[in-house]
């Protein structure tokens, strides 16, 4: 098996509960050669979840040992546990609501939500991971990944839709119903998984594409019935597979023909990975977004001086300026929203995306359709900046028809005091369609929708 040489070694000063767990390991190749064709799976655990002692003080096991005052020495698993909880008068619907509050309560406090979901946000960006199976209740990959969410079978309907999918084999919090967590709802859940259409994709999933479990202990009982379940429906011949874990005793029960045993974090694991496509130039770098983002606000401070300019001077160019302008926060936005899908990251689509604007906008300056055109100029440029190798010293917020993108507000109107005419046909097309606005009395404030 080839591994990449990649130098993951840590400060190996720093002792804190989190970075002792950053555990240096060798990527193996097959990963690498997965994520980039498309056919990495990963299969997500609660320890990338709500339940571990950095987010909790008690995990909902040991909450509902405690509630149920069972000794410390009495050996009982998951399901069972639930079953007894839910024994009692409204026990169903008190386990429920134990359940929501949990997550609710870590909704409430972003120091919380944060490390519940330091590994959602970190897979967010390799958007060739685009199939996700877990035995978790929350929405996490919903909201930080934004993961369509597979539960039951009517679901499966959308599994061949664009995007990236979540399947949840143990049901959401976004459905009551479907919470897997007693031993007669474990009972009713494989016997629809080997039945049913989730399974079987589960199972054909497993066969021909790369599996990485994260999030699991060797004595987990999800772990462990996953497998079991896997073991049997595929007639003992499950393909190789790694686990990600920083259960040591996993390599004591697992030989090396069943599985790759990557004792580290899960969450570092994901970002070891990342780093490494990234320099591979099949990601763009993750770090960049910051840059986008500061931008945003940069442009925000620009507009409101160049609505000021618009207002005090009505003329055309300044029009064609707010346009542009508009259209550089449209791109921003539109960055920022699809980095939670990873295809921010992706810069084939980027430049894609570019150069189908390109072609757009060289019909639209044929068109004459110059209020359009520079919304796309404006656009073009706020996709370029995720594209950008070093921090951008100069962006151009500002443009000018028939002079082009004028980098500072210095420029901009000291170009524009020449009262020099750029763009001459521009500038009749703007008079004429901008008449209303541009009359002295008018206080109405152009702006160019996300529409072309």
């Amino acid at each position: 098996m080839n591994i990449f040489g990649i130098d993951n070694r840590l400060d190996m000063d720093c002792e804190c509960e989190f970075c002792k767990n950053k555990l240096p390991f060798d990527v193996p190749s097959e990963i690498v050669d997965a994520a980039v064709t498309g056919n990495l799976v990963i299969f997500a655990g609660a320890g990338i979840s709500t339940e571990t002692n950095h987010v909790f003080k008690e995990t909902l096991y040991q909450d509902i040992r405690h509630d149920l005052n069972v000794a410390d020495n009495q050996t009982i698993d998951f399901p069972n546990l639930m079953s007894q909880y839910c024994k009692q008068r409204n026990g169903r619907k008190l386990l429920l609501e134990k359940i929501r509050k949990r997550f609710e309560y870590c909704l409430q406090f972003k120091e919380l939500y944060r490390t519940a979901t330091s590994f959602h946000e970190e897979l967010s960006s390799v958007y060739s991971i685009e199939s996700i199976f877990t035995t978790n209740w929350d929405d996490y990959f919903e909201r930080e990944c934004n993961a369509i969410p597979i539960v039951t079978a009517q679901d499966f309907a959308f599994y061949n839709t664009d995007g990236r999918k979540i399947y949840k084999l143990h049901g959401s919090i976004g459905n009551y119903g479907s919470i897997i967590a007693t031993t007669e709802d474990y009972l009713r859940c494989y016997k629809n998984l080997r039945s049913g259409l989730i399974g079987s994709h589960l199972k054909t999933i497993l066969a021909t594409k790369v599996v990485v479990f994260i999030g699991f202990s060797f004595s987990d009982f999800d772990f462990n019935k996953i497998y079991s379940y896997l073991k049997k429906e595929m007639q003992q011949v499950i393909p190789h597979c790694y686990i990600v874990t920083l259960d040591e005793t996993f390599s004591n029960k697992f030989s090396k023909e069943k599985a790759t045993i990557i004792n580290t974090d899960g969450t570092y694991f994901v970002s070891t990975i990342r780093k490494h496509l990234e320099g591979i130039k099949f990601l763009i770098p993750k770090e960049r977004l910051q840059t986008v983002r500061a931008l945003s606000d940069m442009r925000s401070e620009i507009h409101e001086k160049s609505v000021d300019f618009f207002l005090s001077t009505k003329t055309p160019t300044a029009v064609y300026n707010l346009f542009y302008q508009d259209g550089l926060q449209h791109a921003f936005d539109f960055l920022e929203y699809h980095s939670k899908s990873g295809r921010t990251f992706n810069p084939t689509r980027i430049i894609n995306a570019i150069k189908s604007y390109e072609n757009l906008k060289s019909e639209y300056l044929k068109w004459k359709n110059y209020p359009d055109y520079v919304y796309v100029e404006g656009y073009i440029s706020g996709l370029y900046s995720i594209l950008a190798d070093e921090k951008l010293k100069e962006f151009p917020f500002f443009y000018i028809m028939g002079l082009g993108m004028i980098g500072t507000e210095k420029q901009f109107k000291s170009l524009l005091k020449k009262q020099h005419t750029y763009h001459k046909t521009a500038d009749i097309v703007g008079n004429k369609h901008f008449n209303i606005i541009l009359q002295k009395e008018s206080q109405v404030v152009p702006h160019h929708r996300p529409f072309i």
